[in-house]
């Protein structure tokens, strides 16, 4: 309802849309902290673990029977944060970190999968089939799909060797297998076969352990 205590039209239009309205998004807080809730659209289908953070611009959205669990101490932002499942389920672990920058997550009949602290920023798109074991990072303008990268370290593990699987840059990286302490950096060329490097290759001066 709007200050009057009449019906408000945007509560209509996010209900209809399959949203919250913004006084269920307030409802959230304390345990979820919701920086800007006008802004912010959760759909019904959506689970929010104690200490999830959302930025403004965050959606989640479920369609068709879709379904979204978000772990705790989540970061959702700073960026615009877009996770839709349709017939599909998205996972995102404890203390993963989604943001900086856009980052979209889509699953259409294929679930996707998001390890604990996992990262992913700069502009990444995540296609399903993917799982992002645990520590795994997705980094730049890269729309990466039917992906698997290995749980490891996360990104503050100082030995490379020991790192989730990473994969970076640009462009289409379609079908990667990444394990533990390997990386796939796009180059932007759609016809460009997949190169995977040791992390190693990229951070010479890092100890090993």
């Amino acid at each position: 309802m709007d200050i009057d205590g009449a019906p408000d039209p945007a509560d209509d239009a996010r209900r209809d849309a399959g949203f919250l309205t913004v006084a269920e998004v307030l409802g959230l807080l304390p345990e979820v902290r919701v920086l800007d809730p006008g802004s912010v659209l959760i759909g019904a289908d959506v689970a929010l673990a104690a200490g999830t953070v959302l930025y403004p611009g965050t959606v989640l959205e479920t369609l068709a029977g879709g379904s979204i669990t978000v772990g705790s101490g989540v970061r959702l932002g700073p960026g615009c944060v877009t996770v839709v499942a349709t017939t599909a389920r998205v996972t995102i672990g404890s203390g993963a970190e989604l943001g900086p920058g856009p980052v979209t997550i889509t699953a259409t009949g294929s679930d996707v999968r998001v390890g604990d602290s996992a990262r992913l920023s700069g502009g990444c798109l995540v296609e399903g089939p993917a799982v992002l074991g645990a520590g795994a990072q997705v980094l730049g303008a890269v729309a990466v799909r039917d992906a698997v990268l290995a749980a490891g370290g996360d990104h503050r593990e100082a030995d490379p060797d020991r790192r989730a699987g990473v994969v970076k840059g640009i462009g289409r990286v379609h079908g990667a297998r990444v394990g533990v302490g390997e990386v796939v950096v796009g180059g932007g060329v759609p016809s460009a076969p997949l190169v995977v490097e040791r992390q190693r290759a990229h951070h010479p001066e890092a100890p090993s352990r």
